[in-house]
This record gives structure tokens, sequence and C-alpha cells, in this order.
């Protein structure tokens, strides 16, 4: 604290006329020592208080970017949620993020919103609502890491093959919530509020690319 204290004080700057004014109106206030009494004209003392109201306005603008050093340059990504970026389409999505993604044509559902989201332009995301309130997420990025944002641990995963998909499920054993899968290049999940069983994650990813 005492090396920021320093450095904030360092930025603090008071002219010679503020010194002036502040001083002046210190010396030229009526000062009684009798009886310890200590009088300020009404006019005399607003001045003081407003000569050192300025001084505490400089600290004020001065001390924020001392204490926070070079935020305001930070990227939008690290100031919030300025690096999710919503989409009108998934053509829109596709060229946003620098590589396709096309929505999925099976859900356990029916669908009454779609909502496409760039997220930090690394991570193609449609997010899907049903008419129940149900939703689906899936989402498409670069590499072959888990994209899903899930780190539950699943009481039971399970190995499934559609066509050239080769997607790990996990759920309870019953039913499932989230798949994860990789094609070499891209990174694949589809996260649902309402787990169903592998026959259907079957049709759903037989709809997915």
């Amino acid at each position: 604290m005492g090396n920021q204290y320093g450095q904030i004080m360092d930025h603090i700057t008071v002219t010679e006329e503020m010194r002036s004014r502040i001083l002046g109106n210190l010396y030229s206030a009526e000062v009684r020592p009798a009886g310890k009494v200590v009088r300020f004209p009404h006019w005399r003392r607003a001045a003081a208080i407003a000569a050192c109201f300025a001084i505490l306005l400089i600290g004020a603008l001065t001390i924020p970017g001392m204490l926070h050093p070079g935020q305001e340059n930070q990227p939008d990504a690290m100031q919030g949620n300025e690096g999710i970026v919503e989409c009108r389409s998934a053509e829109e999505l596709s060229q946003k993020i620098g590589f396709p993604v096309s929505d999925l044509t099976v859900l356990p559902f029916d669908v009454k919103s779609t909502a496409y989201f760039s997220s930090w332009g690394s991570i193609g995301e449609i997010d899907y609502t049903g008419t129940a309130g149900q939703t689906a997420n899936y989402r498409k990025s670069a590499g072959t890491e888990d994209n899903s944002g899930i780190y539950d641990t699943f009481p039971e995963t399970k190995q499934i093959s559609v066509g050239t998909i080769s997607a790990t499920l996990k759920g309870d054993g019953s039913k499932y919530t989230l798949a994860c899968w990789t094609d070499g290049t891209y990174a694949y999940s589809i996260v649902l509020s309402e787990g169903v069983d592998a026959e259907k994650w079957g049709a759903i990813l037989g709809g997915a690319s």
C-alpha cells in the first residue's frame, strides 16, 4: 500500500496558483488565540473548502488510473461479456469465427427460438429453446479438446458411432445429457437440459455437421 500511495501522490499536481490561494485563504482568515476560538468568515471558509475540494477532485480523477493501470486498454473479452457476440444466422456466425457452423437438424423437442453466438471469435455456439422450456447448446471450435464447458463427473459414459461421428455420451446410464466428439480438426459438443437415451442421441448426431 505504501508504494501505491507514493505512486498516487506523485501524480497529484498542485499548481503555484492553487498553493497561493489555499495559503492565502488560511493566512487571511481571522484567528483569535484567546479562548482557543478560531473563527472564519463564511466566504473565506467557503473559499478554503472549495480549494481543498479541487485537490480532492484531482486525486479522484487520478487514483482510478493508478489503481487499475491499463484497464482502459484491455481487450473487450477481459471487460465483461463483450467477447460474446450475437449473430443473426448460422451463416453470419460462420463468417464471424472463420469456419463453417451449421444448425442441428434433429432435436428431441420442438424448437421455439434459436440464438447464434461467437464466443471470443473462437467458438461457434447455437442455443435452442423448446416450446416447453427445454434447451440444447451446440458448440464447434478449432482443435480436439472438449469445448462443452461442462466439468461435472457423470456416473456413466458411452461411446456411440453415427456415420463418421464417434461421440462420447455422458449421463446416468439410461439417459445422457452431453455428447462430445472431434473430427481431428474441430471439436464439437451438444448439451441437453433433459437427457435422452442413446437411440435418440443417434438421431441427433445424425443431423449434426
